[in-house]
């Protein structure tokens, strides 16, 4: 992951979703998270308060945006999990105006950086 997406999706899981960092620390370990499928991810959003939904909507955009383009693959994603969450239009547009504002004050340049 580019060091820009990964340091968009550290700071929105601890500061927006309230996620303490060792509760992020275990979800990234292969044992919890190297078996999951989409469809478990999909259940899982399902079943969250709608708020924490439009949270984690909110999020999955500032990352995808964070380098001010999003690839095919991010789309279908987006679209998915919007479903899941039983967004309306409205509201998944409300979510993407929030992404895309905080993931311009993150990298306003817009450049990725290198991994290296």
């Amino acid at each position: 992951m580019p060091k820009v997406k990964e340091a968009a999706a550290g700071l929105y899981a601890r500061a927006i979703l309230e996620l303490p960092e060792r509760v992020c620390i275990e979800a990234k370990q292969p044992e919890n998270i190297g078996a999951l499928k989409i469809e478990d991810c999909l259940v899982a959003v399902r079943n969250l308060p709608r708020e924490q939904g439009e949270k984690i909507m909110t999020g999955v955009m500032m990352i995808a945006y964070s380098t001010k383009a999003m690839h095919p693959l991010e789309v279908r994603w987006a679209s998915m999990l919007a479903s899941a969450i039983g967004l309306s239009e409205d509201d998944f547009q409300r979510c993407c105006i929030g992404a895309r504002v905080i993931a311009t004050m993150l990298n306003p340049s817009g450049k990725e950086e290198s991994d290296a």
